[in-house]
């Protein structure tokens, strides 16, 4: 296929993709202007895939640091009952902080 027609079928469908078209929408107007059927489904396909691994890629920070944050309160809980073996509540308040940390920060 000619590349220039793939690289207008590409911006055009990004453009429509990032205005929220559904991707029926994108198709019939990429059809619209006279681009073959099986290059528009390669274009929707690969742009699905490509905001798939940028959702996954936004996420994966958050993931790392609400571990982190967990991994704290266990540290301190463990900690905390060596120093002090009598408290069980200052254990488990420790573990809970450090989850409704994560939950709180968490991106929406």
């Amino acid at each position: 296929m000619n590349e220039e027609l793939k690289r207008k079928a590409y911006l055009q469908a990004s453009r429509l993709k990032n205005e929220g078209l559904d991707n029926d929408v994108i198709y019939a107007r990429l059809e619209k202007q006279g681009i073959p059927a099986d290059l528009i489904k390669q274009v929707l396909m690969n742009l699905t895939v490509q905001k798939i691994i940028d959702v996954n890629d936004a996420q994966k920070p958050f993931f790392n640091l609400a571990l982190l944050k967990i991994g704290i309160g266990v540290l301190l809980a463990i900690i905390s009952m060596v120093i002090l073996p009598g408290q069980v509540i200052l254990p488990i308040g420790l573990i809970a902080g450090g989850i409704i940390t994560a939950v709180i920060k968490r991106p929406r």
